[in-house]
C-alpha cells in the first residue's frame, strides 16, 4: 500500500461506478461483489450501466463524462473502450477525483493517473487457454470475440493465438457486435457459419461462458460434437455442467465477484487513510 492525498476523504461527492451491464451474467456477479462490500462497509454507491449494449463504444464514454461532472468523492470504473473513456479518465484524475480501475484498463492505469487495478491478465489468461488446446492436439482454432473494441477481450484472443502459433497451430479470429454478445441463437450461427467455411477447425476459444454454450450448440448443429475441444474464460452453472459432462473441456475463473468487491474495499482504504495498492491486483 502507498499512502496518497487524501483528496476523497474532503469531498462530499457520491461513490460512483461505471461498470459493465447487469444484462451479462458476469457483470451482475461483478456488482454482487460491489453490493456486499458496500454492506460491509457501510458505502452508499451508485452502479452506473448502459441498459442498451447495442451502442457501448459510444454510450460508456457518455455515461462516464456525466460520472465525472457530479464530482464523485471516488470513481471506480471498468476501462471498456479506452478510446473515449481514456482521455476522460486522464481529466478526472488531473482534477483531482481519485480513480480506481477494474476488468478492464490493466495496461493503461498508471500512465492515466488512477490509483490502481483489480481484475485479470487478459493475456495470460488467453495464452493459457492457446496452450491447453494446443496439448490437447487442436491444430486449427477458433478464438470468437463477442466484445470487439475492447482490448481486454482482444488481449485474450492475441494469448491464444501466440501460443497456438508457437505450438505450429493456425488460427481464426471472429467477432460479433455487442449488441448481439448475449444473444445465444445469433452467436451460435455465426460460430456455425465459420465451422461450416472452415471445416479443418478443431479446437474453439470463447471469452465468456454465454459464447461458450453457444459454441457447444454450433458445434452439435454441424454434427461435430466430441470432435472440436471447446474451452472459455469465464463461468457459469450452464458451463460447469457441460464440463462435468464433457462437452467443454476447460473454463478459466477471473473472480468477477472479487473484481466488484476488492475495489470497495480499496476505495474505503483510499476515503478514510489515504491507501491503496501500488500496483495491479490480478
Amino acid at each position: 500500500l502507498a499512502a496518497a492525498p487524501a483528496r476523497a476523504a474532503e469531498s462530499n461527492g457520491p461513490v460512483l461506478v461505471v461498470s459493465g451491464p447487469l444484462s451479462w451474467p458476469f457483470f451482475a456477479a461483478v456488482k454482487q461483489g460491489f453490493d456486499d462490500a458496500a454492506k460491509l462497509y457501510g458505502v452508499d454507491y451508485q452502479y452506473i450501466a448502459v441498459t442498451d449494449t447495442a451502442n457501448m463504444t459510444s454510450d460508456y464514454p457518455r455515461l462516464l463524462q456525466q460520472a465525472i461532472s457530479r464530482d464523485p468523492s471516488i470513481l471506480l470504473v471498468g476501462e471498456f473502450f479506452p478510446d473515449g473513456m481514456d482521455p476522460l479518465i486522464k481529466e478526472a484524475t488531473a482534477a483531482g477525483i481519485p480513480v480506481i480501475i477494474h476488468n478492464s484498463g490493466q495496461t493503461l492505469w498508471q500512465q492515466n493517473g488512477s490509483l490502481g487495478f483489480i481484475g485479470e491478465d487478459p493475456y495470460q489468461m488467453g495464452y493459457k487457454a492457446g496452450e491447453i488446446q494446443a496439448e490437447k492436439g487442436v491444430k486449427k482454432g477458433l478464438c470468437f470475440n463477442q466484445v470487439p473494441g475492447n482490448p481486454t477481450v482482444e488481449a485474450r484472443c492475441t494469448g491464444y493465438v501466440d501460443a497456438m502459433k508457437k505450438a505450429g497451430a493456425e488460427t481464426i479470429y471472429q467477432t460479433i457486435g455487442t449488441g448481439e454478445a448475449t444473444n445465444l441463437q445469433s452467436m451460435m450461427q455465426a460460430i456455425k457459419g465459420s465451422l461450416q467455411a472452415n471445416p479443418d477447425i478443431d479446437g474453439i476459444y470463447t471469452l465468456n461462458s454465454e459464447p461458450a454454450i453457444s459454441a457447444l450448440r454450433a458445434v452439435e448443429d454441424v454434427g461435430k460434437k466430441g470432435e472440436i475441444i471447446i474451452g472459455t474464460a469465464d463461468l457459469s452453472n450452464e458451463v460447469l455442467e457441460a464440463i462435468k459432462a464433457g462437452d467443454i473441456a476447460f473454463a478459466m475463473d477471473q473472480q468477477p465477484y472479487l473484481q466488484g468487491f476488492l475495489s470497495i474495499q480499496s476505495a474505503v482504504l483510499y476515503q478514510k487513510y489515504g491507501l491503496h495498492p501500488i500496483g495491479a491486483v490480478t
